[in-house]
């Protein structure tokens, strides 16, 4: 059996390699062993986006910042989920939100 961490290891292998799908369910198995943690929220979110799914990528940014908010790259993934969504005023407040906060993250 797989640890969150292990699984979250093969999420990222096969996002690199664009198998987004599979990205999904191993952060998805990530996430149901430790629901805690944000950076697997974050991780999902990049791969459903990267899929073309923004209402999920969405969905993942907000749960990863509701855990974590002062980790900035939540606020990025929200920010490229609305902006997906053609939500262009929504994305941009997010963003700004992001820089306020992190304004000395790269």
């Amino acid at each position: 059996m797989s640890t969150a961490e292990e699984c979250k290891a093969l999420g990222n292998k096969a996002l690199l390699a664009k198998n987004f799908s599979e990205a999904i369910g191993h952060y998805t198995s990530a996430i149901n062993m430790d629901g805690s943690n944000h950076v697997y929220y974050s991780n999902r979110s990049a791969a459903y986006l990267s899929k073309g799914d923004a209402q999920n990528a969405l969905e993942d940014a907000e749960a990863c910042i509701g855990l974590n908010p002062s980790f900035a790259k939540g606020y990025s993934r929200k920010g490229a989920a609305l902006h997906s969504l053609k939500r262009y005023n929504d994305s941009i407040e997010v963003y700004e939100l992001g820089l306020e906060k992190f304004p000395e993250d790269k």
